[in-house]
């Protein structure tokens, strides 16, 4: 750096932090210099250490990041889905939810004043205990859960976004899990008397939702074609007397 003046038109000399710790260093004598050798070597072992502890970390918890990762997808592909059904039109017909049961087996419950100033929003469908429940449509498991009125539960999620809740089961079907895809074949659960109906006939309560409300699940329930089959059987023996 230049300075005007006779006596100061003179380069001013420029030295490194590095330079400048050194001439420091060489000032406050052997002592010093031993003490920030030190410091730096402390560092450095800190520094490798933390470097050593993260990666340990990450490998200890290799499978529970892996699972998460997993989960976050599954959850993405669900919404996917279920983002897909939106855009379907709503099923103009559903299966028999209660294997061995046919439409013409069910009383029509719907709207039935309940306890507590309430309606009846769904059907009431009878079976003996244990009787495997199946899924009216095809569609995404969407909810799986416990609660006062309806007992062990789960909601299916299908065309147009209608949800399709299932209730009073006895038990769940095995391995299932809320996402699962299922179709008019696949078992949820078993009929009982969970919930509010403890005490009660088995039965299975299911309730059809649309985003304006409740619907009446009655006239769009259809026989099943192998429980139609039985049905038409029985009549045939009865015609024929046998």
């Amino acid at each position: 750096m230049l300075y005007l003046g006779s006596d100061r038109f003179k380069v001013k000399p420029h030295h490194s932090n590095q330079h400048r710790h050194t001439l420091k260093d060489h000032h406050r004598g052997p002592r010093a210099v031993r003490h920030n050798h030190r410091m730096m070597v402390m560092k450095r072992v800190i520094s490798a250490f933390l470097i050593i502890l993260s990666i340990g970390a990450i490998l200890v918890n290799q499978s529970a990041i892996a699972a998460g990762a997993e989960r976050v997808f599954t959850q993405l592909v669900f919404v996917v889905h279920v983002t897909e059904l939106y855009a379907e039109a709503p099923d103009e017909k559903l299966a028999m939810p209660v294997q061995g049961v046919t439409r013409n087996q069910v009383a029509d419950t719907w709207h039935v004043p309940r306890e507590g100033d309430r309606l009846h929003e769904g059907q009431d469908i009878f079976a003996k205990r244990g009787t495997p429940v199946l899924s009216a449509t095809d569609g995404y498991v969407f909810r799986i859960g416990e609660n006062s009125l309806g007992g062990h539960t789960v909601s299916v999620i299908g065309a147009g976004g209608r949800i399709y809740y299932y209730a009073h089961l006895d038990s769940y079907a095995a391995n299932i899990a809320i996402g699962d895809r299922v179709t008019t074949q696949t078992v949820l659960g078993y009929v009982g008397n969970t919930g509010n109906a403890t005490g009660g006939p088995t039965h299975l309560h299911f309730g059809v939702y649309t985003r304006e409300g409740a619907l009446n699940p009655l006239p769009l329930l259809s026989d099943r074609p192998e429980d139609k089959k039985t049905t038409l059987s029985k009549s045939e023996r009865v015609s024929s007397g046998r």
